[in-house]
Parts: structure tokens; sequence; C-alpha cells
């Protein structure tokens, strides 16, 4: 009778376990974390390099696409763009110079704040519930700084800071685009990153 016990306690707790194991498994698949994989697409490129007053950085439009993964908090996600074109120097009509050589654009987040009014209207069904989806585009411009200190656009120029924050990238190069979300400690982690020709 004990040694029969033993054996029904032993195939209880295997059960159990079992059942535990599998329980765990399933939602463990819901991960949330910023290692969740992220595809994003160029749909669409136009280079606005000003080599001369008829291009002007709102005709630098370059549109990308959550082509799958995860749903991307606006707030949370911020991108960084590499390649080679020019951006204003100083303030323009104080004085200020076109920069040329390599240029890097940070987009802090890819809300609406702090950004020239035309980017919440070109993005306004991809951000109106505050996220960046599957499916949806995103269009950026070489016009979306403010143009003030308080803009949530940044570029340098050669390694020039001191710009107005547009930009404008040249046609037929290599661009890199690298995406970042904050991770649980606020920190930004790549998730996304590649070098695509334009």
């Amino acid at each position: 009778m004990k040694f029969s016990s033993l054996i029904l306690i032993l195939i209880t707790f295997s059960i159990g376990g079992a059942l535990f194991l599998s329980v765990g498994a399933v939602f463990g698949n819901y991960d949330l974390s910023p290692n969740t994989p992220v595809k994003i697409e160029i749909v669409d490129f136009s280079g606005g390099d000003r080599y001369n007053d008829s291009v002007r950085f709102q005709d630098n439009v370059l549109v990308l696409k959550n082509a799958g993964g995860s749903t991307l908090p606006i707030d949370s996600v911020s991108i960084q763009i590499s390649g080679k074109g020019n951006a204003y120097s100083g303030i323009p009509g104080s004085g200020g110079k076109l920069v040329y050589g390599d240029i890097s654009v940070y987009y802090e987040h890819i809300g609406s704040g702090k950004k020239n009014t035309d980017y919440g209207k070109s993005n306004s069904e991809t951000l109106k519930d505050g996220f960046w989806s599957p499916g949806e585009m995103l269009v950026l411009t070489g016009n979306d700084s403010l143009n003030t200190t308080v803009s949530s656009v940044f570029v340098t120029a050669d390694g020039e800071s001191e710009t107005s924050n547009n930009y404008g990238f040249s046609s037929n190069q290599t661009l890199e685009i690298r995406i970042y979300q904050k991770n649980k400690a606020g920190n930004p982690q790549l998730v996304f990153k590649k070098e695509t020709a334009v």
C-alpha cells in the first residue's frame, strides 16, 4: 500500500510539473521586449541635396515602412540615418553656409513633438494611436526640424554640430539606417540596422 501511494504521489507531481512547464512555454511566447524582431523597408527616396537654389531640404524625402515584427511606441523609438549630403551651418541669412560631406541625422523620437508641423500632417495616420505598427509608413524629410535648439531632430555635417538641423542626402549612394528602442532602463537599444543603396 505504501509503495503504491508513493507511485501515485510521483505521478501527480510529474503531471503537475509538465502542466506548469507547458503553461510557462505558452505565456513565454509573448515577448514585448526591445529584442523582438523589427523589419523596416525603404519604400521611397528622393535626394534633396541643395547643390543649387532650386532644390530645397523639404524635397529630401525618405519613406520607411514597418514591414513586420514589433509594434513600436512612437515616443520610445529613435532613428539615425547616415550618408553623404549637406546641411546648413549657422543661421540662414546671418552668415551661415552649406556644409557638404558626411551627414548624420538623429530623430530623438518619431512623434510630432518639437518638429515642423508638416511632419505631423504627413504622418497623422501612422502617429494617431501612438504606435508605428506593421504595415504603416513613416515619412521623413530634410525639413522636419524646427530650426531651433529645442528641435527633436539633430544633424551633424562633416563633424559640424552647429547646424540648422535640416539636411539633404545625395542620390546614388548608400544610406545606413539604424532604429533604436528604449529598454526598461530608458536607454536606447539598437533593434534594426540596414545599409541600402538609394
